[in-house]
């Protein structure tokens, strides 16, 4: 009999998780007996401590019904741990940017075919100081954006609340840029920056070539420094995001690492998987082959 352990959020998806995950465990029983454990998430640090409980369990996987926020949570737990059971995403939440790029299904009758036949998926993993992250670490001016958004206008506009908030606040902050050093391969380097932005997999906030070269288990991370420059360039820099046609152009430095350093004179916020995680200075690397998810059957996957 397969066993599965389940984390839900009951706020993400407008309240929708623990109905998503009961309409799911009938479609599932209805084809084959199977075991599940369940637990709500009541904060961070209870959601880390499930996940890592989970992680040593004899499961043949684990479900998590929430956003980034809640997913990140999970990393963290089950990389507390020796050798934990992979991890299947239901889309949830505002981006769900991994799930996205494996084409994860919404369908429940889609998404237990996929559970219960599973293709698994290796996948490296960012960490920022002590916090783990799946997708992204960033800091400066799009995070600031992104946790001035309120729940309720992200759970109406999507990602659409991120642009609204960028509109209103582009030229209020234009001027406003952060002094960060670079320590890399023995080097250091000092950038007037923007923002910064460390992906782990191709897709960012919905955004499919904001770092055209990454991949969720390549041994890299992908590197994004938007500079400050002259506000023509600094428009059509904007702009591209809004448009989400992202081109390589002045005021944007792109780099493929593996392991970096930032630190700056100024308090500056870091922001994994859509949560503060500290503060530079602070040291980045990427863990390959960490953790492994669930994805539908196909030739190729396109991690």
């Amino acid at each position: 009999m397969k066993k599965f352990a389940v984390i839900i959020n009951p706020n993400a998806g407008r309240r929708m998780g623990k109905e998503r995950f009961e309409a799911l465990k009938e479609i599932i029983l209805e084809r084959e007996s199977c075991k599940f454990d369940t637990y709500e998430t009541v904060g961070k640090e209870d959601t880390i401590d499930a996940a890592a409980k989970y992680g040593t369990g004899n499961y043949d996987l684990i479900m998590v019904f929430g956003g980034d926020g809640t997913t990140n949570e999970v990393v963290n737990g089950l990389m507390k741990t020796v050798s934990p059971p992979p991890l299947a995403l239901f889309p949830m939440g505002t981006a769900n940017d991994v799930a996205t790029h494996l084409k994860i299904p919404k369908n429940l009758e889609a998404y237990a075919e996929m559970i219960l036949d599973p293709e698994v998926v290796p996948v490296d993993v960012g960490k920022a100081g002590e916090r783990f992250f799946l997708n992204v670490a960033a800091g400066g001016l799009l995070p600031e954006l992104a946790h001035k958004v309120s729940s309720e206008r992200k759970s109406i506009f999507g990602k659409f609340a991120y642009y609204m908030e960028g509109f209103l606040e582009f030229p209020k902050q234009f001027f406003q840029t952060i002094e960060i050093e670079l320590e890399l391969e023995g080097k250091k380097e000092t950038r007037d920056t923007l923002f910064f932005l460390l992906a782990n997999g191709p897709i960012v906030g919905g955004f499919k070539n904001l770092v055209p070269e990454a991949s969720l288990n390549d041994g890299k991370l992908d590197l994004l420094i938007v500079e400050s420059a002259e506000f023509p360039d600094m428009a059509n820099v904007f702009l591209s995001f809004l448009r989400k046609k992202i081109t390589p152009q002045k005021g944007m430095v792109y780099y493929r690492v593996d392991a970096f350093r930032l630190n700056s004179h100024q308090e500056i916020d870091v922001d994994v998987d859509g949560e503060l995680c500290g503060k530079l200075p602070m040291d980045f690397k990427v863990v390959p082959y960490a953790l492994q998810l669930i994805a539908p059957k196909r030739k190729e996957h396109p991690v």
